[in-house]
């Protein structure tokens, strides 16, 4: 499938507009002729893009000489729901909605290539190339998870791009805890989001760098929001998990999507352009799901094994070994020991 054969969703002024008066009022009616008034309309002609909400997956409640009231948003993402909560949350920033998309972060790069204005965010339901790290697959043919790129260009030097991927994991973890408050989540260096053990995120940066200087970061993450592990492929199920299965309640889906990209964008105000006091290993520490755990990393083809001990100033994981010699561990895959 070519680039040219993802169908982007474009968010609509109008039905923003009708869902910002709604989802602004959620406990009262708002009359249709307000909506009518605000759009330039007819009551019919609000009638009918009611109807069409409807068809999306929204229940609106009407009661005549009330007006309307929204009941239940629709369970998959939606263009206009993600630009809501997203211009809510005070980091404006646009998002393109695709159904259907090879890779969010491929996306992501065939829109820099067409000059697109960043930052921007491209947000899918289903991917059918998704990629994890090191080259890995992504299983992400569900609606009911989240697959997202954040897209920025810096234009600074390159070694600030070392510390942006557990930034990124640090906020992350921050946005969604209040979402789930029973269940801690973690980090597992450097690139996964854990709770109970069991992944609920992986996430992947890619970069491109000139000699001097950091042109573009594609973040990208794979989210298991509302999904039921119970129907993940059989080889990943055992290790993966949702926020639903450790929460126990659906959550909004285009609400956590808004959270995700505000949490990226913090992570680089913090990271990229240095906006941000905290200590990037005081803040890790906390959230750190190896802490005091026996593992075995690999680096450049060795195998190093010992107690992870937190990161470094350099973001890089230290394994304290049974020698007691500290080793340094800037790049590689990590396992618990069984």
């Amino acid at each position: 499938m070519s680039d040219t054969e993802y169908r982007q969703i474009l968010a609509s002024s109008d039905t923003q507009t009708i869902l910002s008066a709604l989802l602004d009022a959620p406990d009262t009616f708002v009359s249709g002729s307000l909506l009518a008034e605000q759009l330039g309309i007819s009551r019919p002609a609000i009638h009918g893009k009611l109807a069409k909400l409807r068809e999306q997956g929204f229940e609106i409640e009407a009661v005549r000489n009330k007006g309307y009231r929204l009941i239940k948003e629709p369970e998959v993402l939606h263009a206009d729901l993600i630009s809501y909560y997203v211009e809510k949350s005070g980091a404006p920033i646009d998002v393109l909605y695709f159904p259907v998309i090879d890779s969010t972060n491929s996306e992501a790069e065939r829109q820099l290539s067409r000059r697109r204005a960043t930052p921007f965010a491209i947000a899918s339901s289903c991917q059918t190339k998704g990629r994890g790290r090191l080259g890995r697959d992504w299983h992400s043919a569900s609606a009911e998870n989240l697959y997202l790129s954040v897209v920025f260009e810096p234009n600074i030097p390159p070694q600030a791009l070392q510390h942006f991927t557990l930034w990124a994991g640090i906020h992350i973890c921050r946005a969604l805890q209040g979402l789930v408050p029973k269940t801690p989540l973690k980090i597992k260096w450097p690139n996964d989001l854990h709770t109970n053990g069991r992944k609920f995120a992986g996430m992947l940066t890619e970069a491109k760098v000139d000699a001097d200087s950091l042109r573009s970061i594609i973040f990208g993450i794979g989210l298991n929001v509302n999904s039921n592990p119970a129907k993940y492929p059989k080889e990943i199920q055992k290790t993966a998990t949702s926020l639903y299965a450790v929460g126990g309640e659906e959550l909004r889906l285009n609400q956590v999507a808004a959270k995700v990209i505000t949490a990226t964008q913090t992570a680089y105000n913090t990271c990229i352009l240095g906006s941000g006091s905290e200590n990037l290993v005081d803040a890790w520490a906390p959230l750190n799901s190896l802490s005091g755990q026996s593992v075995t990393a690999i680096m450049n083809n060795n195998e190093i094994t010992g107690i992870a001990c937190g990161i470094d100033e350099s973001g890089a994981l230290q394994l304290l070994d049974e020698g007691g010699i500290l080793h340094s561990v800037s790049a590689g895959d990590v396992t618990l020991r069984k």
